[in-house]
Formats: structure tokens, sequence, C-alpha cells
């Protein structure tokens, strides 16, 4: 054999040999595959977006630290649109095509409700898991499906009865609800009713909208409603448009009701929205989104200041082959992007704790034995084997034409 020969053949034995020192799919002894299907297209594109941007600064900036245990990141995607039908043939494509190591990220409750059917299966087959999906829904975190997912935020039950409880001690008790016609939307129902029987109230008034409702549709329908039963505060389970057009309608018709939005809205796309009309510091007023992370202004928060700096450093860009290009950042920084950054961190912290002998079993008996650790948002982190929601700490923040701004009580930001 000549000598360029075996030097090829030494090679290739080489690359074999990378590809096997794992059994596990997706490690290597170069790098680990992390999968995300996630709405890259259509009207909620700037929630999977923004959530991506953030987790590939924090990738990125692992891998130029080193990677984890010498392994670096490769997050690889698939669209699913926000489309219920899309989720399970995305996240398949991921499992199958790509060969991913675990699921990650995500946007959605209807998506994840297709997606938990295929990771339960196959966490029995192969050790399958899902790792911090962007929703506060309950289904991933009750039986059986809690037993394969590990979340990061806060749930949906937390920040409505943060909120209710907020609005019941201004007085506020004709609470009113502007909620998706699907699984988010009951869920973020659910949650005000319990958090509402709490204080022997119920929901004044329920009104609803089509999943994939747009900007420029109108809720003067659903706003009447809402006014004929004289509701004192509205509660908004929705996506950043048609939560945006509530605003615009309600107050163009004089009506300056506080509304209350989930942290799932994507707030700096609605407060972006809002801004581009003439009359906006008019249409931002009351207007409050619950957050499950710190304000992205908040640099005494050392998370907070690692994320702006990795943004600054990274400002990662969506592939032109990836979604329909229909969303372009209106910033560097967000809400969205700093959870992305948050749920990356937390599982970089996992694989940390693994070891360099990756494999699903070992990450998810890692993870159980997290305990309590420090993800730098001023509040306590913790996983267990019978605790698989990292972060409890709920968020308030209000709109400005500045921005954003947070606040401890979110009555000081009534007017």
């Amino acid at each position: 054999m000549s000598r360029q020969g075996g030097g090829r053949r030494a090679a290739w034995l080489g690359i074999f040999a990378a590809g096997l020192a794992s059994a596990e799919q997706g490690v290597t002894d170069r790098s680990i595959r992390i999968g995300e299907r996630s709405a890259f297209s259509g009207p909620a594109a700037g929630l999977g977006i923004e959530l991506w941007r953030g987790a590939q600064a924090a990738f990125l900036a692992a891998n130029d630290a080193g990677g984890v245990n010498g392994r670096r990141i490769e997050y690889l995607v698939a669209d699913d649109a926000y489309d219920a039908e899309q989720a399970a043939p995305a996240a398949l494509r991921l499992l199958r095509r790509d060969g991913v190591f675990l699921l990650f990220g995500g946007v959605g409750t209807p998506t994840i409700l297709k997606v938990l059917p295929v990771v339960l299966r196959q966490n029995a087959s192969e050790g399958l898991f899902q790792f911090a999906n962007f929703t506060g829904a309950q289904p991933q975190r009750e039986p059986p499906y809690d037993k394969v997912v590990l979340n990061i935020r806060a749930s949906y039950r937390q920040e409505t009865r943060a909120m209710v409880d907020a609005f019941v001690a201004m007085g506020r008790k004709r609470i009113g609800i502007f909620v998706q016609d699907d699984a988010y939307g009951a869920s973020g129902r659910d949650g005000v009713r319990r958090a509402l029987a709490q204080h022997s109230l119920r929901i004044a008034s329920d009104t609803s909208y089509p999943r994939g409702q747009t900007y420029d549709l109108s809720t003067a329908a659903q706003l009447r409603l809402l006014r004929d039963a004289n509701v004192d505060a509205i509660v908004a389970v929705g996506t950043y448009q048609p939560c945006a057009a509530l605003a615009r309608d309600a107050r163009n018709a004089g009506w300056t009701v506080p509304i209350h939005n989930l942290s799932f809205v994507g707030a700096d796309q609605m407060l972006n929205q809002l801004r581009r009309e003439p009359n906006a510091p008019k249409l931002l007023k009351n207007l409050l989104v619950t957050q499950v992370v710190p304000p992205i202004t908040d640099v005494s928060l050392p998370l907070v200041r690692d994320y702006r700096a990795a943004m600054d450093r990274y400002d990662p860009i969506v592939p032109k082959d990836v979604g329909d290009q229909s969303y372009r950042p209106a910033s560097r920084y967000s809400f969205g992007s700093l959870e992305g950054f948050l749920n990356a961190r937390a599982l970089l912290a996992v694989l940390q704790k693994t070891g360099p002998d990756l494999t699903r079993k070992g990450f998810f008996t890692a993870a159980e034995s997290m305990g309590k650790f420090d993800l730098g948002v001023g509040a306590p982190a913790e996983l267990s084997a019978t605790r698989h929601q990292a972060l409890d700490k709920v968020w308030f923040t209000y709109a400005t034409p500045e921005g954003w701004q947070g606040v401890e009580n979110p009555a000081g930001a009534i007017q």
C-alpha cells in the first residue's frame, strides 16, 4: 500500500472511530447534536426565531470556550410553523434524518401536544426526552409526560395566579379573558379560573379568537362582549399579532382597561407592532406582560450581562434556508431570545454535570441530581427526581414608548 493510501485509510479510520466513540445517537467524541422543531415561518415566526437566536448565542459562546467536556454543540432545526399537524413530523425529521441527541426548545402548546406522544414512545425504547419547551401549559408537567420532559420556565398557572392576585389586590374583580381558541388558550383559561376560584370569583366574560389571526383583523366583537360585561381587567392568552390588535382596538375605542398578557405573547414583537401606529403612546397605556425571565435591561444579573455580551458578539440570524424569512429582529435584545439563552445555559449546565461519558440515561440522571443551582437570574433554580421545572419566578413588566419596564407591583404601572 502506498504511503498516500495508508494515510487515507488512517484518516478514514479516525473519522469512523470518532463516530463510534459513543453508541448514543447524536453524540461523538467531538460533538453533540441538539434538535429544535419550532415556528420559523408564519404569523408566530417571531417567537421561534427569537428563542433560537438566544439559544444559538449561548451555544456559540460555549463552543468558542472549548465546548462541553470537549464536545461542540451542533444546533439543528426544523420548521413546524406553529402548526400542530407539522410538529410531530418535524420532530421525527430531527430524530431520524439528523440523528439528534435530544429535543430542545420549540414553541407552543398545540405543537408540543402532538410531539409528547412521540417523546414518550421513544423514551421507552431509546431514552429520548424533551428539554425546555417554550410553553407554560400543564400537559408536559403532569402524568404521563412529566417524566420525559424537563421544563425551565414557570407555568401558565403561576403567571395567571400572579396577575389575578395583583388585579384582585387592586380591587379589580371583574376579570374577562381573550384567549386563543386552542390548547394554549384552554390552558390559560384554566389558570385564570383556578386563580379566581382562590378568591371565590369567576371569569366575568370569556372571549376567544382563532389561532393564526393576524394584526390587520378587528377584535371589536370580542371587545364589545368584554365591555358589555363591565370587566375591569382583561387577561389575554395569545400571540403578539391578535393581542396587539386587542390593545389597539380597545384604546382607539377610548377604553383604557388594564390588559395583561402571558409571557408567550412575544412582548417585544407586540410592542414593535403597536409602535408603528401614529398614536402609539395611547395604545400602550395599561398594557402588562408577566415574564418568566428578568427584564433584558437588568444588567445587575449575571445571566443578563452574559446574554447581552453574547448577543453583541454573535447577533445570530436564522439561515436563509430556514422558514419563510418573514420575520426580521427589530432589535438585538428581546425577552424571547433571553429565554432561549437561559434555556441553553440550563442545558449546558446539565451536560457539564453529566461528564464526558454522555448518554441519554446519564444526562437524565444528572438533571435529576442537579438540586439547587444558580442560573444567574436572582431566583433559585432546582431540578430533582420529583421536580422537573427549574424556575418558579414570575416578573411583571409594563409597556412604555421606550420599551418594557420591570415593576414589583403592577398597580403602580396602571393609570
